[in-house]
Protein backbone atom coordinates (compact mmCIF):
# COMPACT_ATOMS: atom_id res chain seq x y z
CA UNK A 1 0.00 0.00 0.00
CA UNK A 2 1.11 3.47 -1.10
CA UNK A 3 2.39 6.40 1.32
CA UNK A 4 -0.76 8.33 -0.75
CA UNK A 5 -3.20 5.45 -0.06
CA UNK A 6 -2.59 5.04 3.24
CA UNK A 7 -3.20 8.57 4.60
CA UNK A 8 -6.14 8.83 2.75
CA UNK A 9 -7.88 5.88 4.54
CA UNK A 10 -6.85 8.02 7.31
CA UNK A 11 -8.67 11.26 6.06
CA UNK A 12 -11.50 9.00 5.42
CA UNK A 13 -11.96 7.14 7.92
CA UNK A 14 -11.35 9.94 10.66
CA UNK A 15 -13.87 12.28 9.04
CA UNK A 16 -16.65 9.44 8.33
CA UNK A 17 -16.40 9.02 12.10
CA UNK A 18 -16.97 12.23 12.76
CA UNK A 19 -19.35 13.08 10.64
CA UNK A 20 -21.42 9.99 11.53
CA UNK A 21 -20.97 10.98 15.72
CA UNK A 22 -22.28 14.08 14.58
CA UNK A 23 -25.11 12.65 13.18
CA UNK A 24 -25.62 10.46 15.97
CA UNK A 25 -25.71 12.95 19.06
CA UNK A 26 -28.03 15.47 16.62
CA UNK A 27 -30.46 12.36 16.02
CA UNK A 28 -30.54 11.70 19.77
CA UNK A 29 -30.05 14.88 21.54
CA UNK A 30 -32.08 17.04 18.67
CA UNK A 31 -34.99 18.22 21.23
CA UNK A 32 -32.23 19.25 24.11
CA UNK A 33 -30.53 21.81 21.73
CA UNK A 34 -33.15 23.44 21.04
CA UNK A 35 -34.01 23.44 24.41
CA UNK A 36 -30.45 24.58 25.22
CA UNK A 37 -31.24 27.55 22.00
CA UNK A 38 -34.40 28.50 23.39
CA UNK A 39 -33.11 28.83 26.95
CA UNK A 40 -30.50 31.01 25.39
CA UNK A 41 -32.73 33.46 23.20
CA UNK A 42 -34.93 33.59 26.29
CA UNK A 43 -32.35 34.71 28.46
CA UNK A 44 -31.18 37.65 26.03
CA UNK A 45 -35.12 39.11 25.89
CA UNK A 46 -35.01 38.97 29.64
CA UNK A 47 -31.43 41.13 29.33
CA UNK A 48 -29.39 38.51 30.70
CA UNK A 49 -25.90 36.84 29.55
CA UNK A 50 -24.14 33.44 28.67
CA UNK A 51 -21.03 33.35 30.40
CA UNK A 52 -19.05 30.09 28.87
CA UNK A 53 -15.94 28.03 30.15
CA UNK A 54 -13.50 25.18 29.71
CA UNK A 55 -10.00 24.22 29.68
CA UNK A 56 -7.54 23.67 26.69
CA UNK A 57 -9.46 22.74 23.41
CA UNK A 58 -12.79 23.28 24.98
CA UNK A 59 -11.49 27.12 26.06
CA UNK A 60 -10.88 27.48 22.36
CA UNK A 61 -14.00 26.53 21.75
CA UNK A 62 -15.68 28.78 24.38
CA UNK A 63 -14.11 31.47 23.26
CA UNK A 64 -15.19 30.82 19.51
CA UNK A 65 -18.55 30.51 20.58
CA UNK A 66 -18.97 33.49 22.46
CA UNK A 67 -16.99 35.76 20.24
CA UNK A 68 -19.90 34.60 17.17
CA UNK A 69 -22.70 35.73 19.79
CA UNK A 70 -20.84 39.19 20.13
CA UNK A 71 -19.41 40.05 16.98
CA UNK A 72 -21.72 37.55 14.47
CA UNK A 73 -22.17 34.15 13.38
CA UNK A 74 -22.56 34.55 9.56
CA UNK A 75 -22.57 38.07 7.50
CA UNK A 76 -25.87 37.22 5.88
CA UNK A 77 -27.34 37.49 9.18
CA UNK A 78 -27.73 41.72 10.41
CA UNK A 79 -28.36 41.94 14.32
CA UNK A 80 -26.85 43.71 17.55
CA UNK A 81 -24.23 42.04 19.78
CA UNK A 82 -25.52 39.30 21.67
CA UNK A 83 -23.72 39.39 25.65
CA UNK A 84 -21.56 36.41 25.90
CA UNK A 85 -18.30 36.12 27.64
CA UNK A 86 -15.81 33.27 27.74
CA UNK A 87 -13.89 33.55 30.80
CA UNK A 88 -10.99 31.68 29.22
CA UNK A 89 -10.14 35.03 27.99
CA UNK A 90 -7.97 36.90 30.41
CA UNK A 91 -4.58 36.10 31.34
CA UNK A 92 -4.12 38.01 34.28
CA UNK A 93 -7.53 36.57 36.30
CA UNK A 94 -6.71 33.17 35.05
CA UNK A 95 -3.22 33.12 36.08
CA UNK A 96 -4.15 35.34 40.02
CA UNK A 97 -6.53 32.74 40.73
CA UNK A 98 -4.63 30.05 39.67
CA UNK A 99 -1.72 31.24 42.03
CA UNK A 100 -3.97 32.96 45.08
CA UNK A 101 -7.17 30.82 45.05
CA UNK A 102 -5.95 27.31 43.33
CA UNK A 103 -6.73 26.55 39.40
CA UNK A 104 -9.90 24.53 40.08
CA UNK A 105 -11.21 27.78 41.78
CA UNK A 106 -10.75 30.16 38.90
CA UNK A 107 -13.96 29.59 36.60
CA UNK A 108 -16.02 29.67 39.49
CA UNK A 109 -14.60 33.23 40.68
CA UNK A 110 -15.18 34.48 37.27
CA UNK A 111 -19.01 33.58 37.76
CA UNK A 112 -19.46 34.96 40.87
CA UNK A 113 -17.92 38.48 39.40
CA UNK A 114 -19.53 38.27 36.47
CA UNK A 115 -22.96 35.69 36.42
CA UNK A 116 -26.24 37.57 37.98
CA UNK A 117 -29.22 35.57 39.03
CA UNK A 118 -31.03 34.45 35.40
CA UNK A 119 -27.76 34.29 33.12
CA UNK A 120 -26.76 31.27 32.25
CA UNK A 121 -23.57 29.24 32.30
CA UNK A 122 -22.07 26.94 29.78
CA UNK A 123 -19.45 24.53 30.79
CA UNK A 124 -17.52 22.48 28.16
CA UNK A 125 -15.19 19.26 29.13
CA UNK A 126 -14.64 16.72 26.62
CA UNK A 127 -14.33 14.20 29.77
CA UNK A 128 -16.94 15.52 31.75
CA UNK A 129 -14.41 15.47 34.44
CA UNK A 130 -12.92 19.08 34.60
CA UNK A 131 -12.36 20.40 38.02
CA UNK A 132 -12.77 23.99 37.21
CA UNK A 133 -15.88 23.41 35.13
CA UNK A 134 -17.35 21.46 38.21
CA UNK A 135 -17.13 24.09 40.46
CA UNK A 136 -18.30 26.87 38.12
CA UNK A 137 -21.20 24.80 37.28
CA UNK A 138 -22.08 24.10 40.94
CA UNK A 139 -21.21 27.92 41.72
CA UNK A 140 -23.93 29.05 39.24
CA UNK A 141 -26.33 26.56 40.29
CA UNK A 142 -25.86 27.46 43.75
CA UNK A 143 -26.95 31.46 43.06
CA UNK A 144 -29.38 31.23 40.62
CA UNK A 145 -27.74 31.17 36.79
CA UNK A 146 -29.00 28.40 34.26
CA UNK A 147 -26.89 26.14 33.40
CA UNK A 148 -25.75 23.73 30.43
CA UNK A 149 -23.24 21.61 29.64
CA UNK A 150 -21.50 20.06 26.70
CA UNK A 151 -19.51 16.94 27.58
CA UNK A 152 -18.24 13.65 26.15
CA UNK A 153 -17.38 10.43 26.97
CA UNK A 154 -20.03 9.04 29.87
CA UNK A 155 -20.22 12.65 31.08
CA UNK A 156 -18.12 12.09 33.82
CA UNK A 157 -18.49 14.16 36.84
CA UNK A 158 -20.53 17.07 35.49
CA UNK A 159 -23.21 14.62 34.23
CA UNK A 160 -26.46 15.63 35.37
CA UNK A 161 -25.25 18.77 36.86
CA UNK A 162 -26.58 20.90 34.62
CA UNK A 163 -30.26 21.87 33.49
CA UNK A 164 -29.53 21.17 29.94
CA UNK A 165 -26.56 18.58 28.90
CA UNK A 166 -25.73 16.67 25.67
CA UNK A 167 -23.07 14.10 26.04
CA UNK A 168 -21.22 13.40 22.75
CA UNK A 169 -20.57 9.52 23.22
CA UNK A 170 -16.86 8.97 22.10
CA UNK A 171 -13.73 8.04 24.44
CA UNK A 172 -10.27 7.80 24.51
CA UNK A 173 -9.41 11.18 23.02
CA UNK A 174 -11.05 15.19 22.96
CA UNK A 175 -10.61 15.56 19.20
CA UNK A 176 -13.89 14.01 18.03
CA UNK A 177 -15.76 15.33 21.26
CA UNK A 178 -14.57 18.74 20.02
CA UNK A 179 -15.47 18.67 16.43
CA UNK A 180 -19.15 17.56 17.92
CA UNK A 181 -19.46 20.45 20.40
CA UNK A 182 -18.82 23.05 17.74
CA UNK A 183 -21.22 22.02 15.93
CA UNK A 184 -23.53 21.98 18.44
CA UNK A 185 -22.55 25.37 19.27
CA UNK A 186 -23.08 26.44 15.79
CA UNK A 187 -26.68 24.73 15.47
CA UNK A 188 -27.36 26.81 18.71
CA UNK A 189 -26.40 30.08 17.79
CA UNK A 190 -28.08 29.61 14.45
CA UNK A 191 -31.16 28.47 16.59
CA UNK A 192 -31.03 31.59 18.90
CA UNK A 193 -30.77 33.70 16.00
CA UNK A 194 -34.17 32.26 14.60
CA UNK A 195 -35.65 32.80 17.68
CA UNK A 196 -35.06 36.04 18.00
CA UNK A 197 -36.42 36.94 14.98
CA UNK A 198 -33.18 38.00 12.86
CA UNK A 199 -32.56 34.63 10.55
CA UNK A 200 -36.33 34.41 8.65
CA UNK A 201 -34.81 31.72 6.63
Amino acid sequence: MSDRTRYDEVVLDTMLYSARLIESVARQNSAVIVAMARMIAGTFEEGGKVLLCGNGGSAADAQHLATELTIRYRSSVERPALPAIALTTDSSALTAGANDLGYDAVFARLVEAYGREGDILLGLSTSGNSRSVVNALDYANMNGLKTLALLGGDGGVLKGMADLEVIVPHSGSADRVQESHIAIGHVIIDLVERLLGYCRS
